[in-house]
Order: C-alpha cells, then structure tokens, then sequence
C-alpha cells in the first residue's frame, strides 16, 4: 500500500485516531488552495459529520477562508480501493455539471481533486439536510408536501440528467443473491432477526420479478446513497451530496433509499393513512407528483423497493443479535413486508 495512503502506527485511542486524521486532511489545505486559487493564509476548519464507522479513515472538513468564502476538503486515507472512491468523486463530477443549467438543483462542485488518491476540495452547500427539514414540518415550520414535491422534483432532474436510456429490466443478477442469502438462511451460515419472515420476503421478491421482467425503463446513473441526510435543502435550492459509486443504472433504487435507508423513520407515522410499503399515501402522492411518475404503480419500482427492503434485512445481521431482538427496526421491516404482502395480495 502507497505510504501516503497508510495512516501512521498510531494508540488505538479513537480520539487520537479522530485528531491524526484531521490533521492529515489539513494538511493537504495549501496543495487544494494553490489549485483552486485561493488564498492559504487564515484558514479556519470545523469538522463536519461523516459516516461514524469510517471517522478513523475519513476526514470531512468546512474551510472558511480569510474572506469568508467557505469549501468543503474531503480525505480518505488507509483504504484498500481507492479508485473506487475516486469514482464516487467523479460521478458527483459529472452530476454537478449536468445540473449546472437547472434552476435550484446542484451538486457540489469539485474545485481541487488528487488524481491518485480520493481527496477533494468542493463548493460548500449552505442549507439544512432534508431530514431535518423535513422532520421541521411536524412543528410548522414548512409545509411537508411542499418539501416532498420539491424533493421529488429534484430527484428528477437528477435522474434527467444522468440518463442511461431506455433499457428493459432482468432481475436474474438480484434472484440470485436472493436465493443465495435465502439458502445460507435455511442452512444457519446467516443469522437475522425473523428468518421466516425474512424468507417470505425472498419469495415475495420472486414473484415481483415475475411482473417486471422485461419491463422498459427509463434508465439512469443512480445516486448510490441517496437518504435524506444526502440531501441538503435552503429555501431556494435542492442538493445532492456524498454520491456512492456502483454501476446501478437503476433511478427507482435512489428513491427506495429515501424511505427505507433510514426505516422506520420514514414510514407513516400515527395519524397519517398508510400507503404502498407503509409510507404515508399523502407523502407518496407529494413526491410522486414532483418526480413526475406515479412510481408506485410501476412494476420495477415495486421489485426494487422490495429489494432495498431485502438489503436492509441483511445488513441486520452485522448488528448483536441481543439488539436486534429489542430494536424497533426488526419490528419495522416485518411491518413492511406485512404491507407488501397485503398490497400483493389486493
């Protein structure tokens, strides 16, 4: 591994981890301002938050510079695929100049980029994260169907300008992993929360891919990650950061991440009529009709919000299994199997 790219034998303090690899991103502060022409001297940086699992490697800074301009400097270091992360920057790359001529949506731009390693510096994003202004609206700041609408609106112009064309959907590659996890299920090489349920889900999955095999699509470069925390919102635009790199060519998985990546957070909540996969039907008909499509009703939508919900069930199995079988998140995804299952059979 290049020396640069290994972090220095360091206590295993994670604190100590957190403070080395700050320094190490400022570091690389003149180097980012002489590229992008901007004055070094009276910097200041804040750390921003970032993926808990990854603070010992990944390093997320705002710069303010003497002027008060204010950047973004991102570093990984000690990762074993780094081009793989270079990737991630150059699909927002290409976003943030696909979007450029759309009024109100963007991504941010990429002023400085190491051409071997997976550091940048990019435009800051002034606003708040779609979660918070979302979750705002229960105490009457906003309107929540206008933050959906907007929100959905976004996301199209998004996948506009990352389209892929017309192509048809064949699920075999996603069949197989089911038939995979389903297996190691049944024979005890994996462990979740309510294996039966979870194998009523696989079956699911395979009877939903009966109805969207074949089906064209419009297709198109896929976020990757895209939950509400990824989306930065001020009153007049819409962003899109911490782009994900993988060769999904797939909008409708974009959007079953804003509902499940953080289930059950997103689904309907007391008082509030439930809809396709337990979110709320008002929410779905505000986005939908930002986005453009009645996404609920088409047949690959439908496969790929079951899968999201199929991913989400495996990764609980990297948790403890004591607290799964008290978290509420076990609960929630058999509530959205349940849905599924009624909504199929209706």
């Amino acid at each position: 591994m290049n020396s640069e790219m290994r972090p220095n034998a360091a206590s295993l303090d994670p604190d100590a981890a957190l403070v080395e690899v700050q320094a190490r991103t400022q570091a690389l502060w003149p180097r980012a301002a002489f590229a992008a022409g901007l004055a070094q001297e009276g910097a200041v940086f804040r750390r921003l938050r970032s993926n808990r699992l990854l603070e010992h490697r990944r390093c997320v800074l705002e710069v303010k510079t003497a002027d008060g301009q204010s950047f973004v400097l991102r570093a990984d270091f000690d990762t074993a695929k780094p081009a793989a992360l270079i990737r991630e920057l150059e699909r927002q790359r290409k976003a943030a100049e696909g979007l450029k001529p759309v009024p109100g949506v963007s991504a941010p731009e990429l002023l400085w980029q190491d051409p071997q390693h997976p550091y940048a510096l990019m435009g800051f994003v002034q606003g708040d994260t779609a979660y918070r202004t979302l979750a705002l609206t229960d105490y009457g700041l906003g309107v929540r169907e206008d933050v959906l609408r907007r929100i959905g609106q976004a996301v199209a112009e998004l996948h506009r300008v990352s389209d892929a064309g017309v192509r048809q959907f064949w699920p075999k590659p996603f069949l197989n992993m089911v038939s995979d996890r389903a297996l190691a299920v049944r024979e005890g090489r994996l462990w979740l929360p309510k294996p039966n349920r979870f194998l009523g889900l696989c079956a699911h999955l395979h009877r939903a891919a009966r109805f969207a095999r074949g089906t064209e699509f419009r297709s198109a470069l896929a976020h990757g990650d895209l939950h509400l925390r990824n989306i930065i919102m001020s009153e007049k635009e819409v962003s899109f950061i911490d782009f994900l790199n993988h060769d999904a060519i797939f909008p409708q998985r974009d959007i079953a991440d804003i509902w499940l990546a953080n289930c059950p957070e997103h689904l309907a909540s007391d008082g509030h009529i439930p809809g396709f996969g337990l979110v709320a039907q008002a929410d779905w008909a505000a986005f939908e009709e930002g986005y453009g499509a009645k996404l609920t009703d088409d047949p690959v939508f439908r496969f790929l919000f079951a899968w999201r919900l199929f991913r989400f069930w495996v990764s609980l199995g990297r948790k403890l299994p004591e607290l799964q079988r008290s978290s509420l998140v076990a609960v929630s995804v058999v509530q959205v199997l349940d849905a599924l299952l009624a909504d199929e059979a209706d």
